[in-house]
């Protein structure tokens, strides 16, 4: 813990005000800071650009793409926040019911996840903080590696309470976790007969015993924030679900054209 101190210092200054509600503990945090840094800066090489664009202060949404039951583009912007010059705490907000393991589901509300909810995000909303949602969720983890960057649909009810209470929202796309983490096939039936939301193959995923299991290709990331997207704020339910419905369409639109220009831009550099 004194090490994670002494390097993340402005980190712990600027998050002591944060709202520890749904059990976030640092020094968990403190506990992965390595593995973390492992994966962002020798493993996957992360290039991360846009992050200026992301607010200094106050609550906004964080939208991205992701691949797999573990979202790991979150893991890299909550790194990448906490390296910044202004450093900021994110909390990722993601389904949680199908985690039966109370010491995982521990574990990760200290990470600071926080289990899906209009009333969760609404409340870290009126807390100031930086939250952080993956819309694909099942849909990306099911996705076999043929289909790697098409961005499934949206679930637009996701944007709904950033909507209703007139949060800004940021998109976020991130290329190379679709291939560091490849779905050769996912085993719907197996899925179902196990309880679990997706039972997706991997190069490791069910071959090797845990954690090996979980390992992933070392191949070079880059993500983008994107600037927000600007909506009217109304107070009529219909307007708002309409509003929720054509955001989330637009935001889903804006990932995938910034997926084909970094991908495009990736293709380019290789000829």
């Amino acid at each position: 813990m004194i090490p994670f101190a002494k390097a993340y210092r402005h980190y712990i200054k600027n998050t002591q005000h944060c709202d520890n509600h749904f059990g976030f503990d640092i020094r968990r945090l403190a506990s992965v800071e390595p593995f973390l840094q492992f994966l962002y800066t020798d493993w996957w090489r992360v290039q991360f650009t846009g992050l200026e664009t992301l607010p200094k202060e106050g609550p906004c949404l964080i939208v991205g793409n992701s691949n797999g039951l573990i979202p790991w583009p979150a893991f890299m912007l909550m790194y990448a926040l906490m390296c910044q010059d202004n450093p900021r705490r994110l909390t990722i907000v993601a389904d949680m019911d199908w985690i039966e393991d109370e010491r995982v589901h521990s574990y990760l509300l200290q990470l600071g996840f926080v289990p899906w909810s209009s009333t969760n995000l609404k409340y870290l909303f009126s807390k100031g903080e930086l939250v952080a949602i993956f819309p694909e969720y099942l849909a990306a983890a099911s996705k076999p590696f043929s289909e790697r960057y098409r961005v499934r649909e949206f679930d637009w009810t996701r944007l709904l309470p950033a909507i209703e209470e007139g949060t800004a929202i940021y998109p976020m796309a991130t290329i190379g976790c679709d291939e560091a983490s490849p779905t050769l096939v996912n085993l719907d039936s197996l899925s179902k007969f196990l309880g679990m939301p997706a039972y997706p193959v991997t190069p490791f995923f069910p071959w090797f015993p845990f954690p090996a299991n979980l390992a992933t290709l070392p191949v070079k990331w880059k993500m983008s924030a994107l600037k927000p997207t600007p909506y009217e704020v109304h107070s009529n339910r219909d307007t708002l679900e309409d509003t929720a419905k054509s955001q989330s369409r637009f935001v889903e639109g804006q990932i995938q054209a910034e997926l084909n220009r970094l991908l495009r831009k990736r293709i380019k550099t290789l000829i």
